[in-house]
């Protein structure tokens, strides 16, 4: 019979325990090689899970861009002094020449840096005194309607008549004068303003909101101004 039985058994504790951190240690010594071993068998999923995210991201957006080009307008404004079949008639027109529906925002009109409120007032401003004067012209909404590709609306038409001949000669001359820009949208609210008779509509996050407004008059629709 051993006479330390009590040694023994302390020297079969601190065994295991030594087996125990050797192992932890070789682990410790090991856990950088095995992490990188792990990173490296899912790099490849991350990377195709990337590559998928950003082929969807570029597919989403490539949908966009078509959607928004396929309905895009494209208005422009334009004047002429006489009708398709050769009447004499001179008008103020807005033509979206786009593939996609216009919505007519605010439209601004100036004549000698006047603001013009409406044709009335652009009338008495630059084609002289019209007391006396039988002017009957048409007028059609100028802001808050669509308009069609390939549609035209026409702001103002005046007709030649013997009773408005000097009037109609004056704004014959004078409309080239005038200063016209509009702003007009698309049915995804991206926004366009045109100033003149300008190549290239300018693009704008929304219409603006400080113009001083021109707008139809219809209380003189096919009427004869004061």
């Amino acid at each position: 019979m051993s006479e330390n039985p009590d040694r023994e058994a302390a020297a079969e504790t601190v065994a295991p325990a030594s087996d125990a951190a050797a192992v932890g240690s070789r682990f410790l010594r090991y856990l950088p090689f095995i992490t990188i071993a792990h990173f490296v068998i899912g790099l490849p999923a991350l990377i195709a899970s990337l590559a998928l995210a950003y082929f969807a991201f570029v597919q989403a957006d490539a949908t966009q861009k078509m959607q928004t080009g396929g309905a895009m307008p494209f208005v422009t404004f334009g004047t002429s002094n006489a009708t398709k079949d050769g009447k004499p008639d001179i008008s103020l027109s807005l033509t979206n020449n786009g593939v996609g529906p216009a919505i007519l925002g605010p439209i601004e009109m100036r004549y000698d840096g006047k603001a013009l409120a409406n044709p009335t007032e652009l009338f008495a401003v630059c084609c002289g005194d019209q007391r006396g004067t039988s002017l009957s012209y048409s007028t059609s909404p100028s802001t808050g309607v669509a308009i069609r590709p390939g549609e035209t609306q026409n702001l103002i038409n005046l007709p030649r008549t013997p009773g408005n001949e000097a009037i109609w000669q004056a704004f014959n001359k004078e409309r080239w004068k005038l200063k016209v820009r509009s702003c007009y949208c698309s049915i995804f609210n991206d926004c366009w303003i045109i100033e003149g008779m300008q190549g290239l509509p300018k693009p704008v996050k929304q219409c603006p909101a400080d113009w001083s407004l021109y707008s139809e008059d219809a209380r003189n629709r096919i009427a004869g101004a004061p």
